[in-house]
């Protein structure tokens, strides 16, 4: 579909306009190229936004990680770029007062955020499209199941499904419809190649009060899944306040299934939580991961530093996965490689390709953000690189970025700290110079599972709270359009840092293990506190992965590591 032809059914159908999510019925998790509508319509590769479409015109709402990207991969003629949310770009487009008929495909938004729009818009109408405009929502590719084993999950299928059950019995509920992908991975223990980077089984699942469970699905090689068009014939059984729905995740098209509007009981998913805070077995095999990722990355960064003069931003992302490929238990990557040198390291979430490939410049930075999935865990980590000599002024943004990483890795806080306090608390360093970054300081990541999982999150609008089990990173960053960017990210576990005998006190323990560059550290403007964080990380580095390194290879890292 062009977005001509999208603009010509609008106007046939008489909306005044369309909205377009990356979502397909799995809202929020990742899609397929040929499920990426914005992509199809507006040539944006981003992983967020919302397309509204008029017309005569489109609108791109991306946040600042994208501002730079859309701006670059869109046609300025047919689409206008804002940074902004979709709702204060409706509050200040749509005035009180105008009546406006907006039309929205009802498998990819949820239940609660039509009901807010409608709530915080009474002049909008929001029409559930019934043409279906934008479809199909799911790419044919048909997906191959497989168990993530009890050795890796660390809790079988059937313990995670009695605790279901539980919840369900003691809810006064008879089901529970699990809408979210990941949900439903982790609770059946099912894993599947659906996606590229993200290997979740694509499956609605409906939870009954004896832990029995039923399998909606398509485009899925599992006998026991029923297709997707069966699921509102089960719905209709409900009667009122039997059947447990988290509105946050379930698409608003499940509302039409129901025999009544009554006919659910409004329950923020019970695994989500479950979820989030991984079990014993599971850190161990994180741990591990991270173990076996910071040895393929001093693979590699040994080899950049001999090759770096004669190679591009594509020959970077080849020979990292090659390095990671070699390693234990490694299933594929868990995200695109974000490569990017010099200016294109100023466009956040930036991945090369055969049209925007270029060689690494010297006297530049690269801009390294990767990750890997492991049968046993799930890495991301972010290496700002000096490839030649560093300028000044990189060295001492560099070093803030750094100051404002050490700052929150080395916070302790209460329970209940949100993570706006944590976010505020890495940015200082920045602010006091009058510089920040427009993206999250962190997020929560899965086990074998989304690379971005909440909660946690880490940000001007993270409001959920940190427990012992989560795994967050930390990526504080600065960017210079046209010039260069910097991040450092590193996953760590929250871990309750008290004495048994204490009030509880939580902090960060960091799980990635890869050195940072020391050619861009000033130690002039560090303390003496920030030096001894870098040099016992540097020192846990030495001593966890050199004996696992070629002779050449651990030279490289014991430099690397040498105290500043």
């Amino acid at each position: 579909m062009t977005l001509e032809t999208l603009q010509q059914l609008i106007q046939k159908h008489k909306y005044d306009a369309f909205i377009i999510t990356r979502n397909n019925l799995f809202l929020g998790q990742d899609t397929r190229e040929d499920e990426n509508k914005i992509r199809e319509l507006t040539g944006f590769s981003g992983s967020a936004g919302t397309l509204v479409v008029f017309a005569d015109k489109a609108v791109l709402l991306v946040d600042g990680r994208y501002e730079i990207q859309a701006a670059l991969e869109t046609d300025p003629t047919k689409v206008s770029v804002k940074l902004s949310t979709l709702r204060r770009w409706l509050q200040e487009t749509f005035p009180l007062g105008r009546k406006t008929k907006i039309a929205y495909d009802p498998w990819c938004h949820s239940i609660k955020e039509i009901d807010e729009l409608e709530r915080l818009f009474p002049d909008i109408c929001f029409i559930a499209d019934p043409h279906e405009l934008t479809a199909p929502l799911q790419s044919a590719f048909m997906a191959t199941p497989f168990n993530h084993e009890e050795e890796f999950s660390g809790i079988s299928r059937d313990e995670k499904l009695a605790q279901i059950a539980e919840f369900i019995q003691q809810q006064n509920l008879d089901a529970y419809l699990f809408t979210a992908a990941d949900d439903v991975s982790w609770l059946l223990n099912l894993r599947s190649d659906a996606l590229l980077h993200t290997p979740i089984l694509r499956a609605f699942a409906l939870v009954s009060k004896d832990s029995s469970v039923i399998l909606f699905a398509d485009n899925l090689d599992i006998p026991e899944a029923h297709p997707l068009r069966e699921l509102g014939k089960h719905l209709k059984t409900f009667a009122p306040r039997r059947l447990g729905l988290d509105l946050k995740q379930t698409p608003r098209r499940i509302l039409d299934f129901l025999s009544s509007p009554a006919a659910f009981c409004a329950l923020a998913s019970p695994i989500s939580k479950s979820k989030a805070v991984k079990n014993p077995i599971e850190l161990q095999g994180i741990r591990t991961a991270h173990h076996r990722d910071g040895v393929a990355l001093i693979n590699f960064l040994y080899w950049l530093e001999q090759n770096y003069s004669k190679i591009t931003e594509l020959d970077v992302v080849a020979k990292l996965h090659e390095f990671r490929a070699h390693q234990p238990l490694y299933y594929g990557e868990s995200f695109a490689t974000i490569a990017a040198s010099a200016a294109h390291g100023a466009i956040v979430h930036y991945q090369p390709d055969e049209n925007s490939n270029i060689p690494l410049g010297n006297n530049t930075l690269l801009l390294l953000d990767s990750g890997a999935q492991y049968f046993d865990g799930t890495t991301d980590v972010t290496r700002t690189i000096a490839l030649g000599t560093p300028t000044k002024e990189m060295i001492h943004n560099y070093t803030l970025v750094l100051k404002s990483h050490i700052a929150l890795s080395a916070t302790r806080f209460p329970p209940s700290t949100s993570g706006i306090a944590l976010d505020a608390i890495a940015r200082r360093p920045l602010w006091q110079e009058n510089k920040n970054y427009n993206h999250g300081t962190g997020h929560g990541v899965g086990c074998f599972l989304n690379v971005h999982e909440n909660p946690p999150s880490l940000s001007p609008h993270g409001d959920s709270e940190l427990k012992p089990g989560m795994i967050t990173s930390i990526e504080p960053g600065y960017y210079i359009e046209g010039s260069y960017g910097i991040r450092i990210e590193n996953l760590a576990e929250v871990k309750n840092l008290s004495a048994a005998d204490e009030p509880p006190l939580y902090g960060f323990e960091f799980l990635t293990l890869v050195p940072l560059d020391k050619r861009l550290i000033d130690k002039y403007l560090l303390s003496e506190e920030e030096v001894i964080w870098i040099n016992h990380y540097h020192q846990t580095i030495w001593e966890q992965l050199s004996q696992e390194l070629a002779p050449d290879e651990k030279q490289w890292l014991q430099k690397a590591c040498a105290p500043l």
